[in-house]
C-alpha cells in the first residue's frame, strides 16, 4: 500500500479504514460515527461515501482488518511455545490481551450474531469459525484430533466466560496463567492426566 511523507497511506479508502479502526479502538461502535471517522482520516464525508455506501461498510472493514492482525499476533504468540499446554494458556492470555484493547473484536460480538433461532450461542457455525485458532493443538497433540470441536467449545466457554466476568482469578496476568494452567489445560484434555 502506497504511503504519505506523513506515514499516511495516500489511497483514500485505506486512510478511511485505517482510521475507522482507531476509532473503533478509542470511541466503541456507537460513538462512532462517519463524522468521527472523517475527521480521524483527514477527509470530508463526502469523500468516505465516494469509497463506501454507509458507514456499516466501512465498520465491516474495519472489523475484518483489525480480527485478521489480532489473529495474526494471536497465533505468532501462541504459536512460540513448545508444547499444548503452553500453546493453549498464552493463546487464551493473547486474546483476552487483543479483545481488551479492542473489543469491537471481541469473540463474543461474533458469538452473538451467530446465534441460532433457539438463542444458542455456541453453534456449529462458531465452532468452525474457531476451531482454526485451537488447530495447532495438533502439531504437539494429534491424539487429541478426535476433540477438537469438543476443546474448541470448552475454550469458548471459559473465554467468553474471562471477557465477561470479572473475578479473582483475573486480578493479575500471573494469577490468570495459573489459573488458565488449572483449569484450561485439564478441561482441554491436556496435560499429564489427560482422559482419553
Amino acid at each position: 500500500m502506497p504511503w504519505g511523507r506523513q506515514g499516511a497511506p495516500e489511497d483514500p479508502r485505506v486512510r478511511i479504514v485505517e482510521a475507522a479502526s482507531r476509532c473503533l479502538a478509542k470511541y466503541g461502535l456507537d460513538r462512532t460515527s462517519l463524522a468521527v471517522i472523517a475527521r480521524e482520516a483527514g477527509v470530508s464525508r463526502q469523500t468516505i461515501y465516494k469509497y463506501f455506501p454507509t458507514k456499516d461498510d466501512i465498520v465491516a472493514q474495519a472489523l475484518e482488518k483489525e480480527a485478521s492482525e489480532a489473529s495474526e499476533r494471536l497465533m505468532a504468540v501462541a504459536s512460540a511455545n513448545s508444547n499444548a499446554e503452553d500453546f493453549v494458556v498464552d493463546l487464551c492470555l493473547s486474546a483476552i490481551e487483543e479483545f481488551g484493547r479492542n473489543p469491537a473484536i471481541s469473540p463474543v460480538i461474533s458469538v452473538l450474531e451467530h446465534a441460532d433461532a433457539r438463542g444458542r450461542l455456541l453453534t456449529p457455525e462458531v465452532i468452525a469459525i474457531a476451531r482454526h485458532y485451537l488447530e495447532p493443538i495438533l502439531d504437539y497433540r494429534p491424539d487429541r484430533a478426535q476433540y477438537l470441536d469438543e476443546m474448541t467449545e470448552t475454550y469458548l466457554r471459559i473465554l467468553l466466560s474471562l471477557l465477561t466476568i470479572e473475578g479473582p482469578s483475573s486480578a493479575s496476568p500471573d494469577s490468570l496463567r495459573a489459573y488458565l494452567r488449572r483449569v484450561l489445560v485439564p478441561a482441554l484434555g491436556l496435560g499429564a492426566t489427560s482422559p482419553s
